[in-house]
């Protein structure tokens, strides 16, 4: 069923659905019937293409997506996630805090929408969402935007990851309906982290760049005591083929200035998968109204630029890994825990309204409080499922690293 269809038809959407409907027509038919509309789709196509190329690149040549190498982060062994995550995030810091100064009204408008995102959304889900996504990501090695860096790279079954990602979306789009009443569970009064305590006489500035100075300091701490020159898989040149996870992680950071003025949001990844499984909803007449809410990633600019990184992430992972001549020479995890971990990662974002990048990189960034406490949380489901694991399983587990790590 097509758009119009549905507008011509409003009785028979669900009441949450029916603006939702009517704004996405109106937007399209202005979007593509406008030069400005069609400028703005070339602007959204074009960066996010780059940025994500960029992205793919620059996570290869950090081999900070190996997936029993993430593993290790989580039972403590290795550090060069926590490296990347801590860089991916100071760097976002320092850059929205110098765009909150120098670009108010860009750096505003994509704040107010991420909090928006998150008004309604209760402690609860965010709790639960982000532990299950932390499981996903110690059984698959990876999350929504490392398993495409895994796909571009030629780890084994990472592709299995893929379609883990893409049921988990399916999944949670056909249930979606039903669980969101107890969505709103444990509402917050407010998502920003200045909105509480002796903390709201103080600027974003100010804090976001406190808070980039603290986990710098960290990131300076975790280098002398574990240089990352030690940690590099076998078969890898330093500053040819493998670069400092932190450098890494610093690039992430700065293409969230990209982002934010040519794509009109922060970097995030999860919504990429909800847009593609939404294709399918064609085949059927009524499924566009029973699944509204999947319904509503299927058009747009915003959904097709995120459909686009997907792919372009892909692609400049192998651009990098065939370059340097490492694609496909490291290790996966099994099938079962590839389909099973994908599966819990994207159906965990989507509960707690937001991926790993989203939460850890740019949420923590814009002092969401609630991004703040859905990354501890990640953090601990992975870290449970991790020692767990390890526990009964060590060998497969890391224990396959050998002499790569």
């Amino acid at each position: 069923m097509e758009d119009e269809d549905l507008e011509s038809n409003p009785k028979k959407l669900p009441g949450q659905y029916k603006v939702a409907i009517q704004e996405l027509s109106a937007f399209s038919s202005s979007e593509s019937q406008t030069w400005e509309g069609r400028a703005r789709w070339v602007k959204g196509i074009l960066g996010a293409a780059c940025i994500s190329l960029v992205a793919g690149v620059v996570l290869d040549l950090g081999k900070v997506v190996l997936p029993l190498g993430v593993r290790s982060q989580f039972i403590f062994k290795l550090f060069v996630m926590m490296k990347i995550v801590l860089g991916a995030s100071a760097g976002s810091a320092y850059c929205l805090a110098g765009m909150s100064l120098v670009l108010p009204l860009q750096f505003n408008r994509v704040r107010e929408e991420f909090m928006g995102a998150q008004q309604c959304l209760g402690i609860v889900p965010i709790l639960v969402g982000a532990f299950i996504l932390g499981c996903g990501m110690a059984l698959a090695g990876g999350c929504t935007g490392k398993v495409l860096v895994q796909v571009g790279s030629g780890i084994p079954y990472s592709w299995v990851t893929l379609l883990g990602c893409f049921s988990g979306a399916a999944f949670y789009g056909i249930v979606q309906s039903k669980i969101e009443p107890y969505l709103i569970v444990g509402k917050m009064k407010s998502p920003k982290l200045e909105d509480y305590g002796p903390l709201k006489k103080v600027p974003f500035f100010v804090l976001a760049t406190g808070l980039a100075v603290c986990m710098t300091i960290v990131i300076v701490i975790l280098e002398v005591l574990y240089p990352w020159y030690e940690t590099i898989p076998g078969g890898t040149t330093l500053w040819r083929t493998v670069v400092p996870p932190q450098f890494t992680g610093a690039i992430l950071g700065i293409l969230q200035i990209p982002a934010v003025l040519l794509l009109n949001e922060t970097l995030g990844g999860s919504s990429a998968y909800m847009t593609y499984t939404s294709q399918f909803l064609r085949v059927c007449k009524d499924c566009p109204v029973v699944l509204g809410h999947l319904n509503s990633f299927r058009t747009g600019v915003a959904n097709s630029c995120s459909a686009v990184a997907l792919v372009f992430t892909i692609a400049g992972a192998a651009i990098s890994s065939i370059a340097g001549g490492t694609y496909g020479k490291y290790e996966g995890v099994y099938p079962i825990e590839a389909f099973a971990g994908g599966f819990c990662v994207i159906f965990g974002s989507r509960l707690t309204s937001g991926c790993f990048t989203g939460h850890v990189f740019s949420g923590v960034a814009l002092l969401s409080l609630k991004s703040m406490i859905a990354a501890l949380t990640i953090f601990a489901g992975a870290i449970t499922v991790g020692f767990v694991y390890f526990t009964v399983d060590p060998f497969n587990y890391t224990g396959r690293l050998g002499g790569a790590v």
